[in-house]
C-alpha cells in the first residue's frame, strides 16, 4: 500500500483515501496508497499479509520471526524491512510499510539464487578436475559431472584433464541447469 501526505484539505486520487484530523488546531492530514515515499505513522496496528510462491518461506520483519509463509499477523504500524529466505537463502530483502487499521499484502514469486551445471567430456573417458570461480568442484572420473548450488551469475569454469587446462565463462541461471561440453580431442 502506498499514502500520500498532503496538508489542508483532503483530496481525491482515485484511491482509497484515509483522512485523520487534528482537531487541536492542527491542519487535516491525509494519505493516497499512490506514493512510494510516503512513510506511515507509527504508534498503530496494521496487519501484513506476506504470499509466496512456492509457499514456506521463512519470514523476518525487523528480525522478529513470522514463521513459513503465508504469513497474516499483526504488526506496528511504519516502515519495516522485510526479509524472506527460501531454504536457508536469503532471496527477498525489501522495505514495507505497515499502515495503521489497514491491511499490507507482500506477493513475491521466489527463486533461489542458484542453478547447476552439468560437465560433459569429450573424449568422455576424460578423468578431469573442475573448479568453479577458483574453488574446486569435484572430477569428471570419466563421465558427466554434476554440480549443484552454484550462485546464479557468470562463473568462471576451469577443466584440467593433468596436461591442458580449459576456462569457459558459463552464465548460471537461478533454478536452472547448464551443460558444458568440453572438448580435449582438438586445439
Amino acid at each position: 500500500m502506498k499514502f500520500k501526505f498532503t496538508s489542508g484539505r483532503p483530496r481525491c486520487c482515485g484511491s482509497i483515501l484515509l483522512v485523520v484530523a487534528f482537531w487541536a488546531g492542527s491542519p487535516k492530514v491525509s494519505w493516497s496508497q499512490e506514493d512510494d515515499n510516503a512513510v506511515p505513522p507509527r504508534g498503530g496496528q496494521g496487519r501484513i499479509l506476506i504470499l509466496t510462491t512456492p509457499s514456506q518461506a521463512e519470514a523476518y520483519m525487523e528480525g522478529n520471526d513470522l514463521g513459513p509463509t503465508p504469513v497474516d499477523t499483526t504488526f506496528p504500524s511504519g516502515r519495516h524491512t522485510l526479509t524472506l529466505t527460501l531454504n536457508g537463502v536469503e532471496v527477498v530483502r525489501k522495505r514495507i510499510n505497515v499502515w495503521p487499521d489497514s491491511t499490507t499484502t507482500f506477493t513475491k514469486n521466489l527463486t533461489e539464487p542458484f542453478g547447476s551445471l552439468v560437465l560433459k567430456t569429450n573424449p568422455t573417458t576424460c578423468d578431469c578436475t573442475v573448479s568453479v570461480d577458483s574453488v574446486e568442484v569435484g572430477s569428471t572420473h570419466g563421465g558427466p559431472l554434476t554440480v549443484n548450488n552454484v550462485r546464479a551469475g557468470t562463473r568462471i569454469v576451469d577443466v584440467s584433464d593433468g596436461t591442458h587446462s580449459k576456462e569457459y565463462s558459463v552464465l548460471v541461471l537461478p533454478e536452472k541447469t547448464v551443460e558444458l561440453l568440453v572438448d580435449f580431442t582438438g586445439p
